[in-house]
Order: C-alpha cells, then structure tokens, then sequence
C-alpha cells in the first residue's frame, strides 16, 4: 500500500489519501495557505480572525451551535488554528461517516454567514489579553521574538493582532482577506483513517468541484538582509521567574540543513537524557524544564530554547546554554550518541502510523508547506546523517551573527548590563581550533 494517495480536482484543490485500515477513527483536515504573512500592518490579526468567524454559522447551519451538533453527529470535534504559513481546520470523525465530514468542511469553508463580528471580536480580545501583563506590556516571548527577528515585516507582528487592529477591522476587511485566500487552489483536504479513497474523492468533487479557481495571492518575501545578532530584548514583568527565549535565525525550511537542525534540536531537549536537559535541570538544578523547538518557514525561521528560571539564576543559565551550544560547534558529536538520537527518532516514526494527526501533518501540511517528506525519505536521510555534518550545520547557525535573545521577568539592570556584555565578548560563540576536532 502506498503511504499516501494525491488527486488533484481541476480547480486546483488537492485531496490527500492516507490510508490506516486498523484504525477505528478518521481525521480530516483542511490546510489553507493563508496566516500571519499575509497581513498588512493595518490588518494584523486578521487571519485568525477569520478562522474564528467560519465557527459562526453556515448556510446550511446557520448557529455556531448548530454547526457544532453536526459535527458532533458525525463523531467530530471541529477545532482550528493560525500560524504564520497556513490556517488548519480538523475534526475526527467515526469512519462511516468521514465522506459526511467533507460536506460540513465545505459548509464552513464556501458558505460563512459572518455573523457576530462584534461578539467574536470581543473573544478575539479575551485572547490577546493573555499575552499582556497588567501594564499593558507585551510578555509573550514567541512575539517578542518574531519582532525581533523579522521587524518591519508581517512574519513580526502577532498572529493575534493588536487590540487597536482588532478593534479597526471591519466585515469588509474579513470578506476581502476570504475573497483572496480562500480558494480552491490554496486548500489541501486530507483524510487519514479506515476510508475508501474513491468514496472521498467522489464526494470532494461533488462539494467543492464547482468552486471557482482564482489567482494564488501573492506572499511578502524575508529582506534579503536583517539585523544580524546578537540581538536582545528586555521586559519586565511581576513574577517570580525569569522567562528566556534564546533563539537563531535559520534557513527556510527547503534548505538542505533542515533535517540538521531537527536532529540538533533533539540532542539538545528531547526527553531526559538530552544534552540540556541533563546540564541545567540534572546537574545544575537551575530549571524545571528546558525545551528546544524549530520553526521553520518557507524562507525563514528559527531554532529557540525556552526556560524559566529564578532571577539569581540568570546569568549561570545563559552562561551554560552558551557553553552546551559550544560544544556542539568545538567537537563532533559522538557516534553513539546521534545513534540513540536517531533510533530514538525512527521509533517515533513506526509509533507515527497509529496517529492519525501525525499523518495528517506530514502529508496533509506537508503538501501545502512544499514539504512533503514520506516516512521513506525520513528514514533514509536520517541513517545517512553524520557527526560531521551536524558539527558544521551547528557552527554555521549557532554564532552570535544569529543569536537573539528574549528576557521576560524580574531582572534588574546588572543582570542586563552583564549578559550584553557576554553576548559582545569574544567568549559568546566564537570559533576555536578544536572546530574540527573528533
């Protein structure tokens, strides 16, 4: 059996097969090509704002409730989300009835009322307050951060919006915005379950084949040249602990270090025994937890590590996070170790094909981000990874030249003074004769 099935219908909306006989649910997903760089500064927020108003009624179910008891009919929990690239619908649905889910998916998507603009705004508004504290200060480090790694560009600003955005968008700005990116050519259906391929097509083509086809919009590239690093921003905050974002700028996801940095990003947080795990939290007891994540975009992106720690702790964590992300550079990894990494990975992709949603991503976003990678391709790249391609990927990418940081929290002005100046010294990332050392 084929890992995965494409049909394309003649608008160009592409419908994605993953078959999973032994499963007893079926997911289905919708991933449109249109987020946060879509936005102009004037409209900022307004693709997750339009995802909220789908919710709010259709032609066929006219209520938010009514729309909500169809799905739920059918087994299903509709749900969505915005990111910088896409806007993802889904809902698990009993397999009987999945054909019946992509009708309540076209009702959603061909067929919105915009009801409530004021009533959603108002919710809308409710989120965003969480990324504040009580003196109106931006605290969210992953919007702290994408200001300053993409200022003056949409990919900056906060998916959410600003309540000033929020407040200033009106229905003809949000029918605008659906008119251009809601389109046949820019959505990817795809179900993974017990379900019959041509069943869904059939079904595909009978409530979306007569959507009219329409131009891509356009997208607002990355300048070519950015502020280089180090970079840093500082906010106070009333809480017991510092929050730190430390983060690189990193090729977009096409670029042939990719796998490099997933693989990097394991090493350094994934599960118990990984590098920074063992350092800050078992050894040194400065943190909780200590997590690294990549967000790759197209032509863009970056790999972040998040702590939280005491204030007096500050400057050793740092301290230490540089001195980990060194040795990566200095030395090669050792061969045991990547192979624990990278079995440790390879289980995760067996584990894979019992996950629905994991199936939908890779194939279903896969598709839509022009990154599809079947679960082959993956093994087959990551048995072929060497130590010495991560050592040159993490000298390349861990250099002060990219580095940024976010600090969230009760800090005072020697802490501050202390830590820029690290980052500015000689000592912050530097390369060293040990660079190619076994």
């Amino acid at each position: 059996m084929a890992e995965f099935y494409l049909d394309t219908l003649k608008n160009g909306l592409r419908l994605v097969t993953v078959q999973m006989p032994h499963l007893h649910s079926a997911e289905m997903v919708v991933y449109l090509g249109a987020g946060g760089r879509n936005e102009d500064p004037r409209e900022a927020g307004i693709a997750h704002f339009l995802e909220h108003m789908l919710f709010r009624g259709t032609a066929e179910y006219p209520t938010s409730q009514e729309l909500e008891r169809a799905f739920e009919t059918l087994g299903g929990a509709v749900n969505a989300s915005t990111d910088a690239e896409t806007t993802c619908f889904h809902s698990r649905f009993h397999p009987d009835h999945a054909v019946d889910g992509v009708a309540l998916l076209a009702s959603m998507l061909r067929r919105p009322l915009f009801q409530d603009i004021d009533i959603e705004r108002r919710i809308i508004l409710e989120e965003a307050r969480e990324d504040f504290n009580e003196k109106g200060l931006q605290i969210n480090p992953d919007n702290l951060m994408a200001e300053l790694l993409w200022p003056q560009h949409p990919l900056g600003q906060s998916l959410i919006g600003s309540p000033n955005s929020l407040a200033a968008l009106t229905l003809k700005d949000l029918r605008d915005f659906y008119r251009r990116h809601y389109i046949p050519g820019n959505i990817v259906l795809c179900c993974c379950g017990p379900v019959d391929r041509a069943q869904l097509l059939a079904r595909t083509e009978e409530e979306f084949g007569d959507w009219q086809a329409a131009p891509l919009p356009a997208v607002q590239p990355v300048p070519a040249v950015l502020p280089a690093g180090p970079q840093t921003r500082w906010v106070k905050d009333s809480d017991s602990q510092i929050t730190i974002q430390l983060a690189f700028r990193c090729p977009g996801r096409t670029d042939h270090r990719t796998l490099h940095l997933r693989v990097l990003r394991r090493l350094l947080s994934w599960g118990g025994s990984a590098r920074l795990s063992v350092r800050l939290r078992e050894e040194l007891g400065l943190t909780y937890a200590v997590d690294a994540n990549c967000s790759l975009l197209d032509d863009t992106g970056y790999l972040a590590i998040d702590l939280a720690v005491h204030p007096q702790n500050l400057e050793t964590a740092i301290e230490e996070l540089l001195r980990e992300l060194q040795k990566l550079r200095d030395k090669k990894i050792p061969q045991d170790e990547l192979n624990n990494t990278i079995r440790a990975h390879l289980f995760e992709l067996d584990f894979s094909l019992d996950q629905p949603e994991s199936q939908s991503i890779r194939y279903g976003w896969g598709l839509q981000a022009n990154y599809l990678r079947t679960l082959e391709d993956e093994r087959r790249e990551l048995q072929a990874l060497s130590p010495s391609e991560l050592q040159q990927t993490a000298q390349e990418v861990f250099c002060t030249e990219r580095l940024h940081l976010v600090v969230v929290g009760p800090w005072n002005d020697r802490m501050r003074n202390r830590i820029e100046a690290l980052l500015a010294s000689e000592r912050c990332l530097c390369a060293t004769p040990t660079d190619s050392a076994s």
